[in-house]
């Protein structure tokens, strides 16, 4: 039977475990040689194709500490496992939460679940053939100790998460921070970020940057009633209720929709355009930017689109990468400034992948 995760308190309890154990040079917190070896095995081992374990590490002691009813090896509700849970919206709604507010040090991943470890199997099973099988069966012999030890009262799994906390917290950070320089030149940033945008990494360095560009626009306005929330790239649309990639609201609690914007990093097509017009009019927006990257896959397929923009029944404005980066010389330097740390804010909140968050700060510093 399924059993039920109270997702406040879990929460409450990742957080304030968190809290403790970074608080303290206590531990450690279990005794097994085995448990703390592992732990240590899986949490700091190369991200490439190991990412989900950490996630399902994380997730499921943590799950067993919230609700001991649980079986520490369930990944769905439909497990045949005698205490089946649903790992995944856990880590999803919870893990990832916390993770992001603590230097994201098990990878940064928006959705754990995309992996095949979780969405093939209802539970963890030493027959699956994992990318990394040594790795893989050390997560399960490791959470089948948490499972028996602590149905024979030997092992806490509170002490199992607060060791969990620990190894976590060894790890290195990997959200962006750097100094800003305070005075840059716009010809001097213009060219760097060019440069950064030369690379695409999966569209979401342009997003980052799109959104940095809003924000400083918004900044010097003086306006303090919105606030901008991008979409990870790797969010299908189909799986999002999101008006754009980019999204701004006048409040935090996004019940007023100002503005919605999509960004499109590869050379686009009419469809895209139509996508974005059909977009809008879900919404009821009355005007919707289309913000490309590299232009139109071939000149008929810009006058295709431009056709349809034509058409439409809301205002589509096409932005170029051009377009975007020259709204810069209107913003000031103080504009430019506050560009320049949106950017890497925006990189952190999307989660953007490590090389496209560690080049910006290389751009940046050495600016």
């Amino acid at each position: 039977m399924s059993k039920e995760i109270d997702y406040d308190e879990a929460e409450r309890l990742l957080r304030d475990t968190w809290q403790e154990v970074t608080g303290s040079n206590a531990g450690p917190y279990v005794d097994e040689y085995i448990l703390q070896q592992g732990l240590k095995q899986i949490l700091a081992a190369d991200k490439y194709g190991t990412r989900t374990f950490k996630y399902i590490l994380v997730t499921n002691v943590l799950a067993k500490t919230v609700n001991p009813d649980v079986h520490a090896l369930a990944l769905k509700d439909n497990s045949n496992l005698d205490g089946s849970f649903n790992s995944g919206g856990l880590a999803t709604d919870v893990v990832t939460d916390w993770e992001k507010d603590n230097g994201e040090r098990l990878g940064g991943s928006n959705e754990p679940r995309t992996n095949s470890v979780y969405y093939r199997q209802a539970e963890l099973n030493t027959d699956y053939e994992a990318w990394d099988d040594d790795l893989y069966q050390t997560l399960i012999r490791i959470l089948t100790e948490l499972e028996e030890r602590s149905s024979e009262g030997k092992l806490e799994p509170i002490n199992m998460l607060r060791q969990t906390m620990h190894v976590v917290s060894q790890l290195e950070p990997t959200t962006v921070s750097y100094m800003n320089p305070p005075d840059v030149s716009y010809i001097d940033l213009n060219e760097a970020v060019e440069q950064y945008l030369e690379k695409s990494g999966t569209g979401e360095r342009l997003a980052a940057v799109a959104a940095g560009v809003l924000d400083a626009q918004y900044f010097v306005g003086d306006r303090t009633d919105y606030y901008i929330k991008v979409d990870h790239v790797n969010v299908a649309d189909e799986n999002s209720s999101a008006a754009g990639d980019i999204e701004i609201f006048k409040s935090e609690d996004e019940d007023t929709l100002i503005q919605a914007i999509e960004v499109k990093d590869k050379p686009a097509t009419k469809a895209d355009i139509q996508h974005s017009i059909s977009t809008g009019r879900e919404h009821e927006l009355d005007e919707y930017m289309f913000i490309t990257g590299r232009g139109f896959q071939s000149i008929d397929e810009r006058e295709r689109a431009m056709d349809a923009i034509s058409d439409a029944e809301i205002e589509l404005v096409v932005v170029t990468k051009i377009d975007l980066l020259s709204s810069l010389k209107f913003q000031g330097r103080a504009g430019r400034t506050r560009f320049r740390e949106s950017v890497g804010e925006f990189l952190n909140d999307m989660r953007a992948q490590e090389g496209s968050k560690s080049d910006w700060k290389q751009m940046i510093e050495s600016l």
